[in-house]
């Protein structure tokens, strides 16, 4: 990834597919996703804590950065998104 322009299919499609597939299981499957993509992002995260160290280079720390903020971000955002409006969608499927 040389530059942001490297980084425009990856960024749309960790934005729209995490969703999409979140929001199918959570229809189907109810609230139970949402916190399954809850404890899924945290894990993640608690990774990406361990492995992200102050001693990297600056180049290696520019490409996690970016990767960080362009794709596992919106990722994540996309996958508790879809997995809350899937989540109502089933309450309220099984309300009616």
């Amino acid at each position: 990834m040389d530059s942001l322009q490297d980084l425009i299919l990856p960024t749309v499609a960790a934005f729209t597919l995490p969703g999409l597939v979140a929001w199918a299981l959570a229809r189907r499957h109810g609230l139970g996703v949402f916190w399954a993509s809850l404890i899924a992002g945290a894990v993640v995260m608690v990774y990406g804590w361990l492995v992200s160290r102050p001693d990297i280079a600056a180049d290696a720390a520019g490409q996690r950065v970016l990767l960080i903020y362009f794709v596992l971000l919106p990722g994540f955002m996309s996958l508790v998104l879809g997995a809350i409006v899937g989540a109502w969608q089933h309450r309220m499927r099984m309300a009616l």
